[in-house]
């Protein structure tokens, strides 16, 4: 099925313009994709493809992964990290006709993610070294935030219409984060689990589904009061605010987690940490750009989650969390399990930042002709 990206309607798959809003629609591929090149190119190509349906564009997504990090290793001024910060404040946003519908190259999350690690460093040193037990505190606390808050600013830095500003993502992610794990915790008062997770800790597929369809909604509830509150009428904008609640819940349960591991520690931080890049962070922001594709500058309504389009993303980071939390291990190692997750989840992040660009366009050939 494919969706108008202006009203939402549903269209055939050969119109050029929607026969509900008169929108001139996207063109289709002019040649279908070829799988014959690369397997693994086919089965890309044709997923993100299938995904791309229901944000309304079509064809499969390009990702220049080099051009995308391109930025990273090079110099930057602090006037330029300074640019970035100021965004989204009434004489920052860019009108419509200035903002870029190219991707992205963000950097400076990069060297906030640097600075999280010498400070996690210096403090692991203070506490082995010098048997300081005050460092213990902030151990936690940088371990539990430094990938989920970088990748916030990675979102940040991408969302093109910069119309949402650092105050607002810090708020989200410091009060989205903690209500969104208070609204869990009411929710897990209606699961209850195996008798195989109760006495040896072992998660069911079943518990794991239960896990993660609690979390997930427990976070997308939250995304969709900040959503209505800073009035986010983009895909891109959905994107962040559901990575801002997403990093948000992420470092303060990893915090929690940190300081019940006793001896483990480190061990537990250091996993955590670098797996947190495909966890809560990504899943929900899956959700919040999903959530706008159906939304777009329409006011929120419940009904919205109703809708197809939102529900394939959201079952999809449903079922990611599930795999994430089921005890189950691909060709013997647990690691590679939480790999291909995060490479899955980022792919759908990028489907949905790729339709959230395409949107840019569509928004100015609307501005144009009226």
């Amino acid at each position: 099925m494919r969706y108008c990206p202006h009203c939402g309607k549903p269209v055939k798959e050969t119109a050029k313009f929607c026969p509900s809003c008169g929108q001139p629609l996207p063109a289709s591929p002019a040649t279908p994709v070829s799988n014959d090149s690369h397997p693994a190119k086919g089965i890309y190509d044709t997923a993100t493809a299938k995904l791309n349906q229901y944000t309304g564009e079509e064809g499969a997504v390009k990702v220049n992964l080099s051009d995308l990090f391109s930025e990273v290793f090079k110099h930057h001024s602090k006037d330029e990290a300074n640019a970035i910060f100021i965004a989204g404040t009434k004489t920052t946003t860019p009108a419509l006709a200035d903002v870029s519908d190219e991707w992205a190259k963000p950097w400076l999350f990069s060297r906030i993610l640097v600075g999280f690690l010498l400070a996690f460093a210096a403090l692991l040193y203070m506490a082995v070294n010098f048997n300081n037990d005050k460092a213990i505190p902030g151990l936690i606390l940088v371990g539990a935030f430094a990938v989920p808050f970088s990748g916030l600013v990675f979102f940040f830095e991408a969302d093109a219409f910069k119309d949402i500003s650092l105050f607002e993502v810090v708020k989200v992610f410091f009060i989205g984060g903690i209500f969104s794990l208070v609204v869990t915790l009411f929710l897990y008062q209606f699961v209850t689990y195996s008798t195989s997770s109760q006495i040896y800790g072992v998660l069911t597929l079943k518990d794991s589904l239960s896990i993660g369809l609690v979390e997930e909604l427990g976070k997308v509830l939250i995304v969709t009061y900040f959503v209505s509150q800073l009035q986010a009428k983009h895909i891109l904008d959905g994107l962040l605010i559901g990575a801002a609640v997403g990093a948000g819940f992420a470092a303060f349960e990893t915090a929690g987690y940190i300081y019940s591991a006793g001896n483990q520690l480190v061990a537990v931080a250091i996993l955590r940490g670098w797996s947190a890049i495909g966890g809560h962070l990504v899943w929900a922001a899956i959700s919040g750009g999903a959530l706008m594709v159906v939304k777009r500058a329409q006011p929120f309504k419940f009904s919205q989650l109703l809708d197809a389009r939102f529900l394939v993303f959201f079952v999809l980071a449903v079922l990611m969390h599930a795999a994430w939390d089921w005890d189950i291990l691909i060709l013997g190692n647990s690691y590679l399990k939480l790999i291909l997750l995060i490479v899955v989840a980022w792919i759908v992040v990028f489907v949905l930042m790729s339709a959230g660009l395409k949107e840019i366009s569509h928004l100015k050939q609307q501005s144009q002709q009226e």
